[in-house]
């Protein structure tokens, strides 16, 4: 099988982040490339070598689609790159879960006016409720940002109550046309939503058209106490694979995590010492408070009556949302048989659980002969309220516990709390404090705010280290084994990884290698479509046309009348298992003088041939 990654400068994924630095690129038009031979091509506009902004373009014969518009957090956030779409050219975007990494620059669509008139947004019930509740967040976010020096507003509210005014959410998992929901005479795609167990109504989904189809894995999960393992998606021709953990066989033991977590939490309380557990508020905070639901009445009497659990932020509309849609369409047998039979419709919180209203109940537990248990959003510290809570354990206690139990992005106070070295790890966070009277009696840092914005005040803080802890292995994406089997069941002659670091593709190209049945492993690359070819086809990758050197290769079906294509190689960036280069280039040096003569020779002329 020949294989390759794809290695077009990770310097020339261009993208335009929030404080407009980045020149726009270059318009991409793809519609030119879609004729009979080539009926559908995906295009990434974001996601690719990235975690974050997951955005993928659809071309067909009859229309232009998105899959997935996400958002990349973290410092200077960006969005997909949108440049070259034409006004109202979008006929539908399918969203295959709600985590802002996937539907936060839905509004930019908006804004922009990119969508047709009667464009919808196609997903499932349970992604369309919590994409509510995280678009309206992430409006608040984005309206502080755009106060700040050199930011621009990206999309207003009335562009968030639009896109959301598109959604049109299925009735579970199920297959369709998208002439059921858009006004089109020949468009003849088809779509099918399948369960991805990595969040409330998550899915892959697969696009079909002209006899050619492409999965979408979006995030997969299958790793979770309320949701469905992952579905067996179809067959498929190309397949667009998450890789977030491709450098990892398997995860850390899940259930060992929810009892470590649970355990450190439990011991801390009966020493008097508050935990804080910065989340995500959808998903991840109702795992946490699943695992409090399913234990607490084990313990000793007097450690129950120690107990007090808060949950707050936005993880208290997110809940709502997770009890709405309890339903057996997207919760497992074992959570529906506990609903039954305890006759408790509120399974992702513990009866004693509270959850604060205003300001002056969150002073009033804090203040309590009690400490606290806090679950509470965001999970990186970059807002919502847990650094509201973070600042009021360290200005008032001597000792705490933070437990980080997801991914800690660089440039967020979370990820420098965890890669602090020494005794001390100095963090700023940017929130409105809890107490009123905070800022007069303020310690144990320093107010950085400028009195010239209404937004919420920035504080230094100096955070002791050994109150930091991180438990492992309660992720909810898949590792690579577990992608591997997914990719075995859609039998695609093309693999095409996203969503991942650079570092975690490289090792999962390899590890793909012998074991799909595939033709080529890549990594997909921003502005670099893609065309779904039926996978009858021998697929190859050949170098790019224009410059022997250049290190973006073109995918292609292998020609028997051209053996003298350039490499089904790429000459940068591909190494074997042991880290070895396996690039042609390479191999050829190995032969002798004649034969390179004769191989550079019959290169020379299949570029001449093509660009004639």
């Amino acid at each position: 099988m020949t294989h390759s990654t794809n290695t077009t400068n990770e310097a020339q994924d261009h993208g335009i982040d929030e404080d407009g630095d980045n020149d726009p690129p270059s318009p991409i038009d793809v519609s030119d490339s879609v004729d009979g031979e080539n009926p559908m091509v995906v295009l990434p506009r974001g996601g690719a070598r990235e975690v974050g902004r997951s955005c993928y373009q659809v071309e067909t014969q009859q229309g232009t689609y998105l899959v997935d518009c996400g958002l990349k957090q973290g410092k200077n956030g960006q969005f997909p790159d949108l440049c070259g779409l034409e006004p109202e050219s979008i006929n539908a975007v399918f969203l295959t879960h709600a985590h802002i990494d996937h539907s936060g620059g839905l509004p930019v669509l908006e804004s922009r006016n990119l969508l047709a008139p009667d464009a919808k947004i196609i997903c499932t019930r349970g992604t369309a409720a919590l994409t509510h509740v995280l678009l309206h967040d992430s409006l608040k976010i984005h309206q502080e940002e755009a106060k700040k020096p050199g930011r621009d507003s990206r999309f207003t509210r009335n562009d968030v109550e639009d896109v959301l005014a598109r959604f049109e959410p299925l009735n579970g998992y199920r297959s369709g046309r998208v002439r059921e929901h858009i006004r089109t005479q020949d468009e003849d795609l088809q779509y099918c939503f399948g369960d991805a167990g990595h969040l409330l109504g998550s899915a892959w989904v697969t696009l079909e058209a002209s006899g050619r189809r492409v999965c979408f894995s979006g995030d997969l999960g299958g790793r979770s106490a309320h949701l469905h393992d992952i579905e067996d998606p179809p067959s498929a021709d190309t397949l667009f694979l998450e890789s977030t953990y491709g450098n990892r066989d398997t995860h850390d033991s899940f259930q060992d995590a929810r009892t470590e977590l649970y355990n450190t939490a439990i011991s801390c309380i009966e020493e008097g010492i508050p935990v804080l557990i910065p989340t995500f508020a959808v998903g991840r905070a109702q795992e946490i408070l699943q695992i409090f639901r399913e234990r607490w009445r084990t313990l000793p009497e007097e450690t129950q009556e120690k107990l007090q659990i808060i949950y707050d932020g936005m993880a208290t509309d997110a809940t709502d949302r997770y009890h709405a849609y309890t339903s057996p369409a997207y919760i497992n047998e074992s959570v529906m048989n506990y609903v039954e039979n305890a006759a408790d419709f509120e399974p992702f919180v513990p009866e004693i659980a509270q959850r604060p209203s205003h300001a002056r109940d969150r002073r009033e537990l804090l203040t309590s002969d009690t400490a606290p248990i806090i679950v509470c959003p965001s999970g990186m510290l970059t807002g919502g309220l847990s650094p509201a809570y973070l600042l009021e354990l360290v200005e008032n206690y001597d000792e705490a516990r933070i437990l980080f139990t997801g991914y800690q992005a660089p440039g967020t106070p979370g990820y420098d709390l965890q890669q602090a070295e020494g005794d001390i790890a100095t963090v700023s966070v940017s929130c409105w404090p809890i107490s009123n009277d905070f800022d007069e009696n303020f310690s144990s840092g320093e107010k950085m705010s400028s009195e010239e914005t209404d937004g919420p005040s920035t504080y230094t803080l100096n955070v002791p280290t050994d109150w930091v802890d991180t438990v492992s292995g309660l992720s909810g994406h898949a590792a690579r084994n577990t992608l591997l089997q997914f990719a075995r069941k859609v039998d695609a002659n093309h693999v095409a990884l996203v969503h991942g670091d650079p570092e975690n593709q490289r090792p999962m190209v390899n590890y793909l290698d012998g074991n799909v049945s595939a033709d080529i492993v890549t990594r997909a690359a921003m502005h670099s479509p893609i065309p779904v070819y039926p996978s009858s086809e021998n697929l190859i990758t050949v170098q790019g046309e224009d410059d022997v050197a250049h290190s973006q290769a073109e995918i292609r079906p292998a020609d028997e009348d051209d053996s003298n294509h350039v490499t089904d190689e790429l000459t940068q960036d591909d190494t074997d298992r042991n880290g070895s280069s396996t690039s042609s280039v390479d191999n050829d040096m190995e032969k002798p003088p004649e034969e390179r003569i004769a191989t550079l020779s019959g290169r020379i002329q299949a570029i001449d041939e093509r660009v004639s």
